[in-house]
């Protein structure tokens, strides 16, 4: 049988995508009832004067045996006419179906939802006396056809952010409820069974994992140069690493720290890791010794996996604690990672819920001890929403993983996005030429290709750039540290036709908080963006108190937003949380200002914030000055003592400076700042460099300019 979809932006929304991927209810149902047509006749915005208008072309050409009739909610938000004519309206397409020998259906979306209790409560959002006018007058009209009448397809997911792209309109998660909110009828009307394909049960990463397998095992999941691996072909080895790790080690839920750079073997492990249940801890491969003693001493890791002998400060440090060492590469002395894959058992079946962890991912350092963010797989299921959101990411993408596998980024984001959505990732490492890189843009056809500022210059420096192939790009995205404003007009320049993103989050944020969207970043070139939806976060002073815009004060976050605490440090996070009108907050040390149309601007750490005779000197902000020069590629700015005649001061702010042109002078940098900043904010004191000193996530470590 035929079943048209027709109705408004609820019927067209979720993502369009070849079967079995599409994110909108009808694709969804398509799958559940493959030996019939499901024909998607959803325009967003429209109201039921538009719908009459093409209902002959878009419904009754079709022939359909079955019509699923969803329009109201954009009638009611227009409030341009009475119910009454709308209910006119869907009297008379009911009509003209029946006339041709078609099956109304009507879906509602004013009727009651189910809330945590599964119990049927009536809506409050979206919801007044016209909303009960709008369901009395919708069942009525149902009733009299003798038509099935769903009150309310989103009766499962009102409340529930992870289902939705907007407070309006369901994802494609959404949608597999909506769905099965509509199945029922369905199979009544067609006397077949639903298919259990696509169902709202992925609760944790491994599910994410299987049911890609399931419905896209032919599909490319991973390539690392020559080796290339659908679906099914990946499975395959992850089922056998995980049989393997479950054999080696004695912990039924293994920790497992992982130091290797970005490979095929990061993937595997990543993926076996979270098949049995347990928690992967990436360690920065620049972490020094008394660094990973930390990790170690915390986290206590069932097993380590290294590139080899090369890593003997990581080894040592394991074998330590007793956990087993297994080497990627060949390496004396060391069991080698291939062991891991040379077994004929079968991984053990545990089970996973919700708020179990998944990763340990340690906060940002190479000298001090890090502290290690506990992410579960019910943090990681709303950050891949929140990540599809941010970069519109679809199951069309092929994603170019360039960032440290270490990193919030791949492991929170790149990693499980593109599982859920059955997408290929192309991985490459950060160390890569720019040449490469565009290389592998030419050849895989990358789409998204998300990476710090550094690595876009880099880019930007080719000389054959003009005459590389980028017609795949989509999406090119920033975060890690500010993008210099040159840098995206250049960017903007030499890729015209490509999405420019700058995101922002932090490791004890379980998801990105903010997107600057390609939109506005001619507009607002130095802001993180405006915050993501089911995202909350203000400005206060050293009083708590919310500030006005344009007021630098710190940046907090809604406390239901952060991670659960720190691995083995209870109470450490209960440090940084504090309550504002009975609420609780994470206070994130971050200096931040958000404008009048809520676009954020971080200023700084406050240990950054300069004080200079008393007057506040904010380092983003002489930064971002520096970085307006054309002459200056990269710059970065810290306090420094003063001292003989000006000792007065405190402190006095010092420069330093990567050249892109050699002939820049220091009275030229001071000239370009007099005449932009006020005089105490002018650097005293200006060091030219060839390099600033960055960790392997990009960003700038201050302490180590002297």
């Amino acid at each position: 049988m035929k079943i048209v979809c027709f109705g408004d932006s609820l019927t067209s929304c979720g993502g369009e995508a070849p079967a079995p991927l599409g994110g909108r209810f009808s694709d969804i149902l398509q799958d559940r009832f493959p030996g019939h047509e499901v024909v998607n006749r959803g325009v967003g915005g429209e109201g039921f004067i538009e719908a009459r208008e093409r209902l002959q072309t878009d419904v009754l050409d079709e022939r359909p045996d079955i019509v699923l009739i969803e329009y109201g909610a954009n009638d009611w938000w227009r409030n341009e006419r009475r119910h009454e004519s709308w209910a006119a309206d869907l009297d008379y397409c009911i009509t003209r179906i029946r006339k041709a020998g078609g099956r109304p259906v009507v879906l509602g979306v004013f009727g009651p939802y189910l809330d945590e209790q599964g119990r049927y409560v009536e809506k409050q959002y979206g919801f007044d006396d016209r909303a009960e006018a709008y369901r009395r007058l919708e069942r009525e009209t149902a009733e009299r056809h003798g038509c099935p009448y769903v009150p309310n397809i989103q009766q499962s997911i009102v409340g529930r952010r992870r289902c939705w792209l907007d407070s309006n309109h369901p994802n494609e998660y959404g949608n597999r409820h909506v769905a099965d909110a509509i199945e029922p009828v369905l199979e009544k009307l067609l006397q077949t069974p639903a298919k259990p394909v696509r169902k709202p049960n992925l609760e944790t990463l491994r599910d994410y994992w299987r049911e890609a397998v399931a419905l896209a095992p032919g599909r490319t999941a991973v390539v690392d140069g020559d080796r290339r691996l659908t679906y099914s072909q990946a499975d395959a080895l992850v089922e056998q690493l995980a049989a393997g790790l479950a054999k080696a080690v004695p912990a039924a839920r293994p920790k497992v720290a992982v130091c290797l750079p970005n490979c095929l073997d990061y993937y595997l492990i990543y993926w076996a890791v979270q098949r049995l249940g347990g928690a992967i801890i990436p360690l920065n491969t620049w972490l020094k010794q008394e660094s990973v003693s930390g990790v170690f001493r915390s986290v206590k890791p069932d097993a380590l996996i290294v590139r080899g002998s090369q890593d003997a400060s990581a080894i040592q440090v394991a074998e330590s604690v007793g956990a087993a060492v297994f080497a990627a590469a060949a390496s004396d002395g060391l069991r080698s990672y291939g062991d891991l894959l040379r077994n004929d058992a079968a991984a053990p079946e545990t089970a996973i819920a919700p708020d179990d962890l998944a990763i340990i991912m340690h906060t940002s350092g190479t000298t001090a001890t890090p502290k290690g963010a506990m992410m579960r797989h019910c943090d990681l299921m709303f950050n891949v929403c929140a990540t599809i959101n941010a970069q519109y990411l679809s199951p069309n993408d092929v994603h170019l993983l360039v960032n440290p596998m270490f990193h919030c980024t791949a492991l929170y984001s790149s990693l499980p996005a593109a599982a859920y959505q059955k997408a290929p990732v192309v991985i490459t490492d950060s160390s890569a030429s720019a040449a490469a890189l565009m290389e592998l843009v030419e050849r895989e056809r990358i789409t998204t290709f998300l990476s710090i500022p550094s690595i876009f210059q880099k880019i930007l420096a080719l000389r054959d750039l003009p005459s590389r192939d980028s017609s795949s790009l989509r999406v090119m995205a920033y975060a890690g540290s500010p993008m210099p404003v040159h840098t995206i007009r250049e960017l903007r320049a030499a890729f015209p036709d490509v999405a420019l993103h700058n995101f922002f989050g932090l490791t004890e944020t379980i998801s990105a908080t903010h997107v600057l969207r390609n939109d506005d970043v001619e507009g607002h070139p130095e802001s993180i963006g405006r915050l993501l939806p089911f995202v909350e976060a203000c400005v206060v002073d050293d009083e708590l108190r919310p500030l006005p815009p344009g007021e630098v004060g710190e940046l907090l976050f809604a406390r239901e937003g952060v991670i659960s605490g720190y691995y083995n440090q209870p109470g450490r996070l209960d440090e940084s949380i504090i309550e504002l009108d009975g609420r609780p907050w994470f206070r994130t040390g971050d200096l931040a200002a958000v404008d009048a149309d809520g676009f954020f601007y971080i200023k700084g750490r406050k240990k950054d914030m300069i004080i200079v005779g008393g007057e506040n000197v904010f380092a983003v902000e002489v930064e971002g000055v520096l970085h307006s020069h054309e002459k200056v590629r990269e710059a970065a700015v810290r306090g420094v003592a003063a001292t003989g005649a000006r000792s007065f001061l405190g402190e006095v702010v010092k420069a330093w400076i990567v050249r892109r042109d050699q002939s820049l002078t220091e009275l030229e940098i001071r000239k370009h700042c007099y005449d932009r900043l006020p005089s105490y904010k002018v650097p005293q004191f200006i060091q030219f460099v060839d390099a600033l000193p960055r960790n392997a996530t990009g960003k700038v470590m201050k302490d180590e300019l002297v």
